[in-house]
Parts: structure tokens; sequence; C-alpha cells
């Protein structure tokens, strides 16, 4: 592949998580609901993977559906509301070690320090949240005209061994609850954006656990 191509990648895949970034990391308004619209109707004109494809499709079809009060009352009752019990978790912690802030976040910081990602400051999230780790992600792709290969490695191991184990455990949580409709759908094209970004990495080294 040329630096062109490369490049125009890099572009792509931080168009990508931007978006997904937008799905979760707030509730939803009236600019984001606008620009997922436009986004998600485009990507059924492409041909891009059955699976992904299919996600697309659904999702085009919620978001024609749900109007912007539908989706901030879903948003609230899936990631805001502590007394609601259908609440979803969002970091790696909570699925692998059962409770946040656990030994995946320790050996998930470790990895941080070790890429040379500087650690988030002032946020209320943990840093192995979703949106930190696709956060984390965004800057190893960003970077990746520095040293494509030293880059690469890392988010394989970043991908494989924290982004895909959460996004599965968070997918699966949300395909469950019975208050997820669009969210859902997030979770489940998330998965499958996975997939093809595994596909772009070389296998990695995986860390031992401690």
């Amino acid at each position: 592949m040329t630096a062109v191509e490369d490049k125009e990648l890099a572009r792509i895949r931080l168009r990508f998580i931007d978006l997904f970034k937008s799905f979760f990391i707030d509730k939803p308004d009236a600019e984001n609901l606008g620009r997922w619209r436009g986004i998600i109707s485009a990507l059924t004109e492409e041909n891009i993977d059955p699976a992904f494809d299919q996600a697309v499709r659904t999702m085009d079809d919620l978001l024609a559906k749900n109007n912007l009060s539908d989706l901030r009352q879903e948003h609230y009752q899936l990631f805001v509301d502590p007394f609601n019990e259908h609440l979803v978790h969002t970091s790696a912690s909570f699925y692998h070690d059962g409770h946040a802030f656990g030994p995946t976040l320790i050996r998930y910081r470790d990895f941080l320090r070790e890429a040379g990602i500087k650690l988030q400051e002032n946020i209320h999230e943990p840093d192995d949240s979703l949106v930190l780790i696709l956060d984390a992600l965004a800057t190893l792709i960003e970077r990746e005209k520095e040293n494509l290969q030293e880059c690469r490695k890392h988010q394989a191991v970043l991908v494989n061994q924290y982004l895909q184990p959460l996004c599965l455990n968070f997918a699966a949580g949300l395909h469950n609850n019975p208050e997820a409709v669009f969210y859902k759908t997030c979770g489940e094209l998330l998965c499958r954006y996975i997939d093809l970004e595994k596909g772009l990495l070389p296998e990695p080294v995986l860390e031992e656990e401690t």
C-alpha cells in the first residue's frame, strides 16, 4: 500500500471512529441526529461487508422511525439513569473483572504508557471505557505517519485485547436489554466495524495477565 493509500485509509478509519464515539459520548442532539442520518443513508449505497451492510440498513430504518426525543430517552435509560435496572456499563473492567476500576484497567493503563498515549485527565469515565478506548485507537491511527508498523502493532493489541472483547460484551448487553432499540443496533454495527479493523492489523503479541 502506498503512502497516499495509507493516508486515505487512515482518514476513513478516523471518520468511522468519530461516528461511533458520537453514538455513546453523550445524549444525542439535533446536530448529531442529522449527521447520523446523512452518514448512514450514504453507507446504505455501499457494499462493504454483508454483516456490516445489514446493520447499516437496520440503523437507517431506525433513524427514519425514531425522533430526537425517542433517542435521547433511550440514551438516558441505558447509560445515565442510575436507578434503571437495565443500565448498560461501558468499561472493559466491568465485563472482565465484574466491576469498574479493576485489574483490567491497570493493565490497560500500562499498555497506554507503553504505546506513548497520555492518560486522560479530568475525565469522569475510567480510561478503559468504550469512548476513551476508541479515542486511543484514533490517536494511534493519527500517529501512523510517524511510524506505521509500530503504530499498527499497538493498534493490534488495543483492538484484540481490549476493544473487541469490550465491544462484544457491550453489544451483548444491549442485545439482551428490553430498553435498547436504536442503541442495540449501534452496538451491533460497532462490532461489525471492529471485525473490519482486525482485518487491517497484524497478529498481536498478547500481553500476559498478572
